[in-house]
């Protein structure tokens, strides 16, 4: 049997040195991984947004196909931009597609290949967070995820809270694959945990970063010394003018610090010197920035939605507190930098988990699995 013809399709960074969060970043790494196998052919396709036809790129471990996208992700473009796709897929004739988004599904579908849909996100339940503008458009993509979740040859979802919320759509073997972590979270920190909080994430009421400023505002009571980094851009600049004004109104701006977005190796620096990750939000799937807390050996403490329970055990690998609850978010931060040994503890445990989990080689390993079994009949 000769080797497996595996194509990754989604939106993978047309900048390979300016690379965001989300999406194109797990593209990136799994490209990155899978490129240094030497068990499958690998291609790369994903839209090109404000490029025309397609271009092709070569280099050690991968071919990459761009194929040409309007700049403006509304639906109708989406739509199209399946039927552009579709027939570099139908040329490449791969054994099997892993996607990471509904319209390179929809091409693949439509190409008559077999495809393997991976879900990362819960777009209906995040309608509700969305501007007036915005819940239209948001209501309309979750229809067409739901559509091609519906037709795969198989779904994983980041978390198997996505997968019960895609339940009634998928008729095809459900999967949970965790999100893989660069390498540069491996680096264990050489320093005790200290008394910085790390938040990392958008500044939007999905996020809700406000409960974490509260918070903090009693743990300077405990902890003089204590300072959150805020990493992120500001998604909403009226959300983020009620968290100046908390900061103002309780003298924080010497113990809150707005960073801005930052790159991972900074991430990993701030981890690194911090006790805790603090990611109170009222929405996520399965948050990266929970695996590369855990991998750098620093409790997370995160609200219990969507996947986030399945990530940490409340008390062992991390907390959990409600979304809104300022008062226990605030005693679990300061009880981390009252007993050093307690971050220390739940950091090693929490490092653990994450190397069983999240280290990039191991979910390459368990998709190329997954995928093979689909184009050998379904069977692991």
């Amino acid at each position: 049997m000769g080797k497996l013809r595996f194509c990754l399709a989604g939106e993978y960074p047309l900048d390979t040195n300016r690379i965001g969060g989300g999406v194109p970043h797990v593209m990136y790494l799994l490209g990155e991984t899978f490129r240094e196998r030497d068990d499958i052919e690998f291609s790369v396709v994903t839209p090109a947004k404000g490029r025309s036809g397609v271009d092709v790129v070569s280099k050690e471990g991968i071919t990459i196909y761009y194929v040409g996208a309007p700049k403006r992700k509304v639906v109708p473009n989406l739509l199209a931009q399946g039927a552009r796709i579709a027939p570099v897929l139908a040329d490449l004739k791969p054994d099997v597609i892993n996607s990471h988004h509904y319209v390179t599904t929809e091409a693949a579908i439509r190409a008559g290949c077999r495809v393997v849909h991976t879900l990362h996100g819960v777009i209906h339940k995040e309608v509700r967070f969305a501007s007036r503008k915005r819940k239209i458009s948001i209501y309309l993509h979750g229809l067409l995820e739901k559509r091609v979740a519906s037709k795969a040859d198989a779904v994983m979802g980041v978390a198997q809270y996505a997968l019960d919320e895609y339940r009634p759509w998928i008729k095809a073997p459900g999967y949970t694959i965790p999100v893989p972590i660069e390498d540069v979270f491996w680096n264990e920190s050489a320093t005790a945990p200290g008394k910085s909080v790390v938040f990392a994430g958008g500044i939007c009421r999905r996020k809700n970063p406000l409960t974490l400023v509260r918070a903090m505002a009693e743990v300077v009571k405990r902890h003089p010394d204590a300072v959150l980094h805020v990493c992120g851009s500001v998604v909403e600049p009226a959300y983020m003018a009620a968290i100046q004004r908390v900061v103002n109104d309780h003298g924080l701006d010497g113990s809150v610090k707005f960073l801005g977005v930052v790159d991972r190796d900074r991430l990993a620096a701030l981890l690194g010197e911090s006790c805790a990750l603090a990611l109170p939000s009222l929405q996520e799937s399965s948050p990266g920035v929970i695996c590369q807390a855990m991998a750098m050996g620093r409790a997370p403490i995160a609200s219990p939605v969507g996947g986030v329970p399945e990530m940490i055990e409340d008390g062992v690998t991390g907390f959990v507190v409600d979304a809104n609850d300022s008062d226990t978010l605030a005693d679990r931060i300061a009880a981390l930098m009252d007993d050093p040994g307690l971050a220390q503890r739940i950091g090693r445990a929490a490092r653990e988990v994450a190397r069983q989990r999240y280290e990039r080689h191991r979910v390459a390993d368990r998709i190329i699995e997954i995928c093979s079994s689909v184009v050998n009949g379904g069977r692991l």
